[in-house]
């Protein structure tokens, strides 16, 4: 049975607000760092429908990143800015399909998710969780290369007209053109890009207290980019088919993150939070006059 969107809003609105129902529940402070592996992809229509790639995976190195976390009973929150890498590589294949070079997309952010957790697995010492988070991100570095051999490429016929003249047609009139080598050319820079990028993620975390001060945990989340990446300049140059290698079409990031990572832990019991608190308020001075400085000296002698 498929829940409807309706009716799968107000469970979600309710999990909100039974969570903030709860706040009074003991509360668990965690900070520390992680590092990690990602699996980017690139979604990109014209990429799709060229006949000129093919779809290479891999995984890469996610270097660093910070945590700040709390955890009720029940539900948490977390906040985890971090570097990570992005952006897919793609085979250069020849008319008879043989491998002939490589188009690299290099993409790095910043990006600073903020988290809602909710405990599938509550046990005090071990738990599991499902992850919603969402992030601004900035562009740090971003570049696409493209390299391939002495080869027969088949370009679209609209963009034939813009090819620089030592690249040949087989035979008058065909899309299949005699490629020159081309050596690490750069197809985009870091300015043809939007440096802001927005990114929704959703996956499960599991988080298991080995003593009292330290915590390990473990993230999986898959993550969408929501904004094109590409500026609006070098899309017009795109669609007006002056990028010899790209073809036109909308294009989004997407990547799989794991991550690992240790934290230490504070406890904080909400009844001793409090007792803090009246304690702090005990401590403060009361006034017992009406005005904050001293009254005037009695200019009369006390009586004998």
């Amino acid at each position: 049975m498929t829940l409807k969107p309706k009716p799968v809003a107000l469970l979600t609105l309710a999990l909100v607000c039974f969570s903030a129902g709860n706040m009074h529940a003991q509360e668990v402070h965690s900070i520390g760092f992680f590092t990690g592996l990602t699996v980017p992809y690139t979604w990109d229509e014209g990429i799709q429908k060229d006949p000129r790639y093919r779809e290479k995976y891999r995984v890469r190195f996610a270097p660093f990143g910070f945590h700040y976390g709390i955890d009720y009973q029940g539900y948490g929150f977390t906040f985890d800015p971090a570097v990570f890498n992005t952006g897919q590589y793609f085979n250069v294949v020849n008319v008879t399909g043989g491998e002939v070079g490589e188009r690299k997309i290099d993409l790095t952010y910043i990006h600073a998710p903020f988290g809602f957790k909710l405990h599938m697995i509550d046990l005090g010492f071990f738990k599991v969780s499902f992850v919603a988070s969402v992030s601004a991100a900035f562009m740090l570095r971003g570049q696409e290369t493209i390299t391939h051999s002495d080869a027969i490429l088949k370009f679209q016929p609209t963009v034939i007209p813009n090819l620089p003249p030592e690249y040949i047609p087989t035979f008058p009139g065909s899309t299949e053109i005699i490629s020159p080598a081309i050596n690490n050319i750069k197809l985009l820079k870091v300015s043809d890009y939007n440096r802001f990028q927005v990114y929704g993620a959703i996956g499960f975390r599991t988080d298991w207290d080995v003593s009292e001060t330290l915590r390990l945990s473990m993230d999986l989340r898959g993550t969408y980019g929501i904004l094109e990446p590409r500026n609006s300049t070098y899309l017009a140059k795109v669609n007006n088919f002056e990028a010899i290698y790209d073809l036109p079409g909308a294009r989004r990031d997407l990547l799989v993150l794991f991550t690992i990572g240790a934290s230490r832990i504070n406890e904080i019991d909400p009844k001793e939070k409090r007792a803090i608190v009246n304690k702090r308020k005990d401590r403060k001075p009361r006034r017992t006059t009406k005005y904050p400085w001293p009254g005037p000296r009695n200019s009369k002698p006390p009586k004998n």
